[in-house]
């Protein structure tokens, strides 16, 4: 197993002396390849992403068949350790429009790795910034996408449930094309 160290910065109640102050926090990150789904896993990526959003939003909804099979398996990006689908990411021109990570994976780095081959293909794709949609109330999905360089841009209804949805966006440096 593998480890690295990030730094957070403390709660913002504290006071200033104190929250200036950054504490090294020592992450385990677990081995785990990236690449394109295989035809035969395409059941085992739906599968993945419904066990998160049951998981995450208790029932709220129940998704349409996600889109991972031969006529897009271009735009969808699997980590798997084990010989098992630990999480996915789907992009779609600019945005990320999937990122899915089974529990027993998060805090391991691998939502942060698939979310940096998602926004590798749409650097490659030649767009100036990325965007992406999170529920409002998922705090800790909105905190990492934070971590990770994204700015809240707007809230706006979901056009089907009775929710709050946050759009972010993320510039992508000139650097960076």
């Amino acid at each position: 197993m593998k480890y690295r160290f990030i730094a957070t910065q403390e709660a913002e109640h504290l006071d200033s002396k104190t929250s200036r102050l950054l504490k090294p926090i020592l992450v385990k990150m677990i081995d785990a390849l990236i690449r394109r789904p295989r035809p035969e896993e395409h059941d085992s990526v739906r599968a993945v992403v419904q066990t998160v959003v049951d998981e995450i939003y208790g029932g709220l909804w129940a998704l349409p068949p996600l889109p991972v099979d031969a006529e897009n398996g271009h735009s969808s990006w699997v980590a798997v350790r084990d010989a098992k689908i630990i999480g996915v990411v789907r992009t779609c021109r600019e945005w990320v429009d999937d990122l899915w990570v089974l529990r027993e994976s998060r805090g391991y780095g691998i939502g942060q790795r698939l979310l940096a081959q998602g926004e590798a293909e749409i650097m490659a794709r030649g767009y100036e910034s990325m965007y992406l949609r999170v529920v409002q109330s998922n705090a800790a999905t909105i905190e990492f996408y934070r971590r990770q360089g994204w700015q809240i841009v707007r809230a706006f209804p979901h056009e089907r449930f009775p929710i709050m949805m946050l759009e972010m966006f993320k510039p992508i440096r000139q650097d960076e094309r």
